[in-house]
C-alpha cells in the first residue's frame, strides 16, 4: 500500500510543481526552473526551491526593511549606478507563490481525479487481496 501512497504524493506534488511554475515570478527564470519535487514519501512530499535559486526564501515570505552595506569593495553599485557604502532597502513584498500553487492546485479538477485515481487503486489492491485470500 506504501508505494500507491507515494506514487499519489510524487503525482500531486509534481502538479503543484507544475503550478507553481506558472505562477512564480519571472526575472531570469532561475526561478522558475528551479522549482522541483524534492523528496518524496509514502507520508509527504515537499515542492521547493533548490540552490540554484537561493533567493527563493526572499520572494516567497518577503523581507523587512534592511541596510545593504558593500563588503568587498568601496561601494555598491549596478550597470550605470552608484549607490554608495551603504544602502536603505525599503523591503520586499510576500510573493508565496508554492503556498498559492499548492492551494490552487487542490482546489482544481486535477487533485480531484489523482483522488479518483488513488482511491481506485487502493480498491483494486483490496479486491486483488481478497481474491488472493479466498483462494487460499
Amino acid at each position: 500500500m506504501n508505494t500507491i501512497y507515494k506514487k499519489f504524493l510524487f503525482r500531486v506534488a509534481s502538479e503543484i510543481a507544475g503550478v507553481a511554475k506558472s505562477i512564480a515570478p519571472y526575472k531570469t527564470g532561475n526561478l522558475k526552473r528551479d522549482i522541483k519535487v524534492i523528496s518524496y514519501s509514502h507520508k509527504k512530499a515537499v515542492v521547493g526551491n533548490t540552490k540554484l535559486a537561493p533567493y527563493a526564501k526572499f520572494v516567497h515570505f518577503g523581507t523587512k526593511p534592511h541596510i545593504i552595506k558593500a563588503k568587498n569593495k568601496k561601494v555598491l553599485a549596478t550597470k550605470g549606478k552608484i549607490f554608495g557604502k551603504k544602502v536603505n532597502h525599503p523591503g520586499t513584498k510576500a510573493n508565496p507563490y508554492l503556498e498559492n500553487a499548492a492551494n490552487r492546485y487542490i482546489n482544481s479538477s486535477g487533485f480531484t481525479r489523482a483522488k479518483s485515481a488513488l482511491a481506485n487503486e487502493v480498491k483494486n489492491r483490496i479486491v486483488n487481496d481478497i481474491k488472493k485470500a479466498v483462494k487460499l
